[in-house]
């Protein structure tokens, strides 16, 4: 049985029900780098380019602490799944740079997909995944069934994970929990806080130093950026003046003006990732239409590996005290909450 190694890193945490569906249906072995973990940090910050952002000097720690484990490395070089809006650029250059770094490293399995430069669609994209599957079995009609089950995964992750209009009125009304319920000490009002930023920092506990948690023992009842309804990301993202370049900054940011303009939560935080410049656009961007109408606070964090979760605990409490005080004449709401 051949094995092939994932990074749990950067796009990953956008299609890693897809990848993981595909490479188990061809019979291969997966082999997922683990949780990221001090050691990881270390080997990131060490290897890495010092140009590189934080959550791309990590995908060098990943894919170290897997690379004597497996046949093949699966790192693609994804360019956008829009026609009109791309992801960052090192998405695609990532996998070249491993191996012209590292000429130890197994083979890289490296396929190319992109809608907005490639015009890739459909058709390339099962082309693409058939010249993948080809490295683990010869059979054609298994490679087909894998590529179905696999967008078939993926489909049903983005149901589960992406909520409707009325889910989030709901959420909003405290009548369903969208993540883990928050601990609420007596006589404390729950605060409803979106947490924004791209899912590779909010879904890793090490490289987000917990924030989930910390909010969630405060009281905090979160709803994320990739959990925002479609629909109004893109309502919102249309108001702009002009075409937004970077398709998961739409998200991060139609996210905050949302919440901004419809004042249904207590405060947003914003996670950016130090030298990541789509970032630092969407955050100045951010910031701008914050200071417009500020009735809504906005907190934003910058990571890197130099972040520590003292300075980071200090700043999230200042902010929970700043939102209790401006929110003791707000309505309680008490209702029966359902775990999704």
């Amino acid at each position: 049985m051949k094995r092939v190694g994932i990074p749990r890193a950067l796009i990953y945490y956008k299609f890693a029900k897809m990848w993981e569906k595909f490479f188990n249906e061809l019979g291969a072995e997966i082999i997922i780098s683990p949780l990221t973990n001090k050691k990881i940090k270390s080997d990131s910050t060490r290897l890495a380019p010092n140009e590189d952002c934080y959550s791309t000097k990590l995908f060098f720690g990943h894919t170290m602490a897997i690379k004597d484990q497996v046949d093949y490395l699966f790192i693609p070089r994804f360019g956008s799944e829009n026609k009109d809006s791309v992801g960052c650029p090192k998405f695609i250059g990532l996998a070249e740079v491993l191996r012209s770094m590292f000429p130890d490293l197994p083979p890289i399995i490296m396929p190319h997909y992109n809608m907005a430069k490639g015009r890739d669609g459909k058709l390339s994209f099962f082309i693409k995944a058939y010249k993948v599957g080809l490295y683990f079995t010869k059979n054609p009609f298994k490679i087909i069934k894998a590529f179905k089950l696999a967008l078939r995964e993926h489909k049903q992750y983005k149901l589960e994970l992406i909520i409707d209009e009325e889910s989030l009125l709901k959420w909003e009304q405290s009548v369903l929990s969208l993540n883990d319920p928050p601990i609420i000490e007596e006589n404390e009002r729950m605060l409803k806080i979106a947490l924004v930023g791209h899912s590779y920092v909010i879904n890793d506990p090490f490289a987000s130093l917990n924030i989930r948690k910390i909010l969630q023992n405060h009281g905090v009842d979160l709803i994320t950026s990739e959990q925002m309804p479609r629909n109004l990301i893109e309502r919102q993202i249309d108001k702009l003046n002009f075409a937004l370049y970077f398709d998961y900054e739409k998200e991060i940011l139609g996210t905050i003006m949302h919440f901004i303009e419809s004042k249904t939560i207590d405060g947003i935080i914003h996670i950016m990732v130090f030298s990541c410049g789509p970032d630092s656009i969407a955050g100045e961007m951010a910031s701008q239409f914050s200071k417009r109408d500020s009735k809504i606070p906005l907190l934003q964090l910058v990571f890197d590996e130099l972040t520590a979760e003292a300075g980071l605990r200090t700043r999230i409490e200042a902010f929970i005290d700043m939102l209790r005080r401006g929110a003791k004449e707000k309505p309680i709401y008490i209702a029966t909450k359902v775990h999704v």
